[in-house]
């Protein structure tokens, strides 16, 4: 197979995880108790499939891009940080969601005029509701392609 010039693409969107409201995005797979993002430990090992908006600015109702569609689990007991596989590449890392600043993980695959990927993931919390789990991530993604 022969492969054409290395390419860098640069991707800005925000993901919208929707656990609470009249359209939910995010589906708790293991409920484990009342939704307590100051415990960790009561949150560890909770698992959500997501099938959740991307949109073009922050705002639920902005144009929407695309979709993120795939499972997340806490995999701490010290702090809320997920590990996640999702469909608009396949990402796999620790996403610590309450952390300030950016955050990072590896872009590891891809499909389509993303075949061959390889790159890396920023994101970054918006906004984020501890009442209802509700939350908008800002998302950056650079990933070499062919």
């Amino acid at each position: 197979m022969a492969l054409k010039n290395e390419k860098l693409t640069h991707l800005h969107f925000y993901y919208h995880n929707l656990l609470a409201g009249p359209n939910v995005t995010a589906l708790p797979l293991n409920p484990k108790g009342p939704l307590d993002f100051n415990d960790p430990a009561g949150l560890f090992g909770r698992l959500t499939m997501v099938d959740n908006p991307l949109t073009l600015e922050p705002e639920l109702n902005s144009t929407t891009v695309g979709r993120v569609q795939g499972l997340y689990g806490v995999a701490s007991r010290t702090d809320v940080a997920f590990v996640e596989l999702v469909n608009f590449v396949f990402t796999a890392g620790r996403n610590p969601i309450l952390a300030a600043g950016i955050r990072e993980m590896p872009v590891v695959g891809g499909t389509g005029v993303f075949g061959f990927a390889r790159g890396k993931v920023h994101f970054k919390t918006y906004s984020f509701d501890t009442t209802t789990g509700n939350g908008v991530v800002e998302c950056d993604i650079y990933v070499f392609h062919y």
